[in-house]
């Protein structure tokens, strides 16, 4: 293996001395073999690295590298049908072609410190996202693929320790998916027929990192996307544009210092975003302004034993008084819930402020181990333009205690077990969570291993439930998860797991999943791994209909359904090295799900988890098909209001596959395929050939997702390094 010295940071100096780790993973033994070694049981890391002695007369590599790139993009896509009238699509062909061109460099300031910069950059040899169905109130989080993005981001993570796992992790100060995001303006839901943009375009992104010594790490990123515009089409057949994602600029600046070895260790990092909102619509929507930043402190001590580690992160934003007031009433606040005496709805408001405050003391290494960890998320605390956070008015605890055995013994080569009791509060002292799980992992001498978790779910309140209506509660529920896996010194190995839970009020999940690896050859590996999961909710957030008769719940109906939720995918990975210079990546995912939903009911009263389902006063077969309802109570002439039907199925199948030919040192040339073809059925409660919307079945949806005509998208691209 050859690196060259190009691609490393090292002083001028002529005699050097440099950190090294090196790692071996004999899979025939089931055998790893580091130096320098870390007992499993003791803290690693870098501090504990060996020394390269003995470098002389060596320089580094040129400073400056660019890389140029040129590509195009044909687009083959199925159309939406013929407007009324005979209009077609005037925004597309069907058979539409692109072409773009940008430039990434490389400028090395110092032996440690290093700029990276992009103009127009191209991620279209990515992997792809996979589908999900999410019914929640709340975003997903997808894993950053960009390399742009990726390369250097260890320096950016802020906030060490904390909670984690089912109480919920702590809010993520940089989540780079945000940069260069699927606009987030609107077309009118009347237009025939639109033509809106995939994602922002970056204009440009700069990136400094680096060691400027005496412990002191940096970090410093600014990124310009573009004003979006999008076009459409009037039911009267004429065309209007309008934009939809406004000109924005995101930075963010960190610096870090390591103390005695790394043992302690001290950092600041600040965030903002500003965005030229020109139109009046996108104003009221987008925040004009975002600011984030966070001070943080970590010490270990007793040869890295213990660990104490804390954080305190201030947020503002500010925009609009439409767009702040959208903000008091996201999902992760809901600050015009009638009951929440401790929140204060203010329409007037253009800016909104809060905190995110840790501690958290871990002892982190010996077969004895244990964890506490306390957080608070203030109701205002908001850093969703360039973060990642779900939940505000949280305070939670998080334990966990854990005894590990390394040491091989009769039966098992090594074990642990772990648990303790998790509980999260709002800011008016209602525990919204509690929970106390243990959880055993276990590897047997012939290499085969797994672990199991129990856990249980006391009742609590749930100030989510009704999406900005009063408190309810959660029923007590129990939950547990086995996972088996194999030998993987095979060239076949597999890992299988299970989850399930149910809880008093009748709800109930079932998951299995199972990922089989296969590598015939060093060069060749296939990844295949099934998933399937069943629910069913209780209590499936429908909507909510005003109503001054309905004074229990503060003059509004919050409607619910029982739903059970079926969801089949299987997620498929091809991998082959030709040589060291060609490869080939494939990536598919078929996803399959329906939806059956119950009878319409009511939230009978806040604090309960108890309703009043529709049906009787009007009859059973029409309120569970139309869910139309006049006052369920019988308590006055109530106004008359409907539901639609809301039974789905959903089909879809997503893959791309790149191949890559690095054609000269440096510069690549792709090759990629994307292909995407789905279907949702919603409509009226039948699909149109007849069967009942909402059923699950896979053989069916699977030769009719195979029958449909996708979209298919053709990407080359070419970059060319230099090293002048």
């Amino acid at each position: 293996m050859r690196i060259p010295f190009s691609q490393l940071r090292f002083s001028r100096d002529d005699e050097q001395t440099w950190g090294i780790q090196v790692e071996r993973k004999i899979n025939r033994n089931q055998e790893e073999t580091v130096f320098s070694f870390t007992p499993r049981t003791e803290r690693g890391g870098v501090s504990r690295y060996g020394h390269l002695e003995g470098i002389r007369g060596i320089r580094p590599g040129r400073r400056v590298e660019i890389l140029p790139y040129v590509g195009g993009r044909a687009e083959y896509r199925q159309l939406e049908p013929t407007a009324p009238g005979g209009t077609g699509n005037p925004f597309r062909s069907g058979s539409d072609y692109f072409g773009n061109a940008g430039v990434d460099v490389k400028f090395r300031i110092t032996s440690n410190v290093t700029l990276d910069a992009t103009a127009s950059p191209d991620f279209g040899q990515v992997e792809v996202d996979p589908a999900e169905l999410n019914l929640t109130a709340f975003e997903t989080q997808f894993d950053e693929k960009r390399p742009f993005f990726v390369e250097g981001s260890e320096i950016f993570r802020f906030g060490e320790g904390g909670p984690v796992g089912s109480t919920g992790r702590g809010p993520q100060l940089l989540y780079s998916r945000r940069v260069g995001r699927a606009p987030q303006g609107q077309v009118p839901g009347s237009a025939l027929f639109s033509d809106v943009p995939g994602a922002s375009t970056i204009l440009g992104a700069a990136k400094l990192t680096g060691k400027v010594g005496g412990g002191w790490s940096v970090g410093l990123l600014n990124a310009v996307t573009a004003r979006e515009e999008a076009r459409w089409m009037e039911q009267g057949g004429g065309l209007d544009s309008g934009e939809v994602e406004p000109l924005t600029n995101y930075l963010i600046g960190r610096v870090r210092r390591d103390f005695q070895g790394g043992r302690t260790r001290f950092g600041f990092i600040a965030t903002a975003v500003n965005r030229e909102l020109e139109d009046e619509l996108l104003a009221q929507r987008l925040r004009s302004a975002a600011y984030s930043a966070g001070v943080e402190f970590r010490h270990e001590w007793a040869n890295r034993t213990w660990r104490f580690s804390t954080s305190f992160s201030p947020s503002l934003v500010q925009g609009s008084e439409e767009a702040v007031s959208r903000t008091q009433r996201f999902s992760s606040r809901y600050f015009q819930r009638p009951d929440a005496g401790h929140l204060v709805f203010d329409p007037q408001a253009t800016s909104l402020s809060g905190y995110y405050a840790m501690v958290d003391l871990n002892k982190q290494a010996g077969r004895y181990q244990a964890k506490v960890a306390l957080a608070g998320t203030s109701p205002g605390y908001e850093v969703n333009d360039l973060g990642f956070q779900t939940a505000a008015d949280r305070i939670i605890l998080d334990t966990n205690f854990t005894f590990e055995e390394t040491r091989p013994g009769r039966l098992f080569r090594r074990w642990d077990v772990r648990g303790g009791p998790d509980a999260v509060w709002n800011y008016a002292g209602q525990r919204v969570f509690g929970e106390f799980n243990a959880f055993g992992s276990y590897q047997l001498l012939n290499y085969w291993g797994g672990g199991m978790r129990l856990a249980v779910n006391p009742r609590t309140f749930n100030d989510r439930l009704t999406r900005g209506g009063p408190i309810s509660r959660d029923p007590a529920g129990w939950s547990g998860s086995m996972s088996l896996n194999s030998d993987n010194r095979k060239k076949a190995t597999m890992r299988g797991s299970m989850s399930w839970g149910f809880d008093e009020g009748g709800s109930w999940r079932r998951n299995v999943e199972v990922n089989v690896n296969v590598r015939p050859s060093d060069n060749w590996e296939m990844r295949v791994g099934p998933s399937l999961s069943r629910n069913y909710s209780a209590a499936q957030y429908v909507s909510t209909v005003g109503d001054t008769l309905a004074t229990a719940t503060f003059g509004a109906r919050y409607l619910f359904a029982g739903l059970e939720q079926t969801t089949l995918g299987v997620e498929t990975r091809l991998n082959v090295t030709f040589s060291p210079t060609l490869s080939f990546e494939l990536y598919a995912q078929p996803f399959l799900a329906s939806g059956d939903y119950g009878r319409i009911k009511e939230l009978a009263a806040p604090r309960e988890f108890r309703f009043l389902t529709y049906g009787e006063d009007i009859g059973e077969v029409e309120a569970r098909e139309r869910g139309v309802s006049v006052d369920p109570d019988g308590d006055g002439p109530a106004a008359p209001f409907s539901v639609r039907d809301l039974d789905f199925n959903v089909r879809s199948l997503i893959g791309n596959a790149v191949l890559r030919w690095e054609w000269r040192p440096g510069s690549t040339l792709f090759l990629v395929w994307q292909q995407s073809r789905s279907d949702r059925i919603s409509s009226g409660g039948f699909a149109d050939d007849g069967r009942q919307v909402g059923d699950f079945r896979p053989w069916r949806d699977t030769r009719d997702l195979l029958s449909m005509r996708g979209d298919n998208i053709f990407l080359v691209k070419m970059n060319y390094w230099l090293n002048p």
